[in-house]
């Protein structure tokens, strides 16, 4: 409990109490093993489109968020690649329609083995999790199009070498005055906010 605790606030500090409206959806793996990851690690080898301080605002706001779930930072064999993007420009972008990502984590898992983060990062999210004693596994195929001034996230299962989620916020660039170390803050922290799995236990 002390660690969820500790993680509370260290992701507060980190939101300073903004949000911005952005468009906000994530994409999932049914083959994730979400239960094993425990560490992570950045590629190595992507490309970013936006300047070193963007890079360097995007990626220190995972680590912060990803460390206070309790998950390790390991430069070697992590069990997660965290993979991010910026897209200046507006952008076809194709994801998928499945079953809400905590309704369906919730009836694959127990909670003995997945712990997830009942508190929202943002205080604006909609939780919208719903139940179902059926949940289909299928990758019905959706486009968007989405605004300029995009961020995407991806985690990588490194063993398996594919990817088990992937989020993103559209319209984080819509105006120069807006393209800031805040905005940008925030729009990791919603990305996020569709994950919220948690390293550790909350009973430990």
């Amino acid at each position: 409990m002390k660690k969820f605790i500790l993680s509370f606030l260290i992701i507060w500090s980190i939101t300073s109490c903004s949000t911005y409206d952005y468009v906000v959806d994530s994409d999932y793996n049914y083959n994730g093993k979400f239960h094993r990851y425990k560490t992570f690690d950045f590629a190595s080898n992507q490309s970013f489109a936006g300047v070193l301080e963007d890079k360097e605002i995007v990626e220190s706001s995972l680590k912060g968020i990803l460390q206070a779930w309790g998950y390790r930072h390991r430069d070697r064999r992590p069990d997660l690649v965290v993979v991010y993007s910026i897209f200046f420009d507006e952008l076809n972008f194709r994801g998928y329609s499945q079953p809400e990502f905590r309704a369906w984590l919730r009836h694959n898992f127990s909670k003995d083995k997945l712990a997830m983060s009942d508190d929202s990062l943002s205080s604006t999210y909609d939780e919208r999790e719903t139940y179902a004693p059926h949940l289909k596994e299928d990758y019905d195929k959706i486009k968007y199009s989405l605004r300029e001034g995009t961020i995407l996230i991806s985690f990588l299962d490194r063993k398996r070498n594919q990817t088990v989620w992937q989020g993103y916020a559209s319209g984080v660039f819509g105006t120069d005055a807006q393209r800031n170390e805040r905005v940008m803050k925030s729009a990791v922290i919603q990305i996020l906010d569709e994950y919220k799995i948690l390293a550790f236990s909350e009973s430990s």
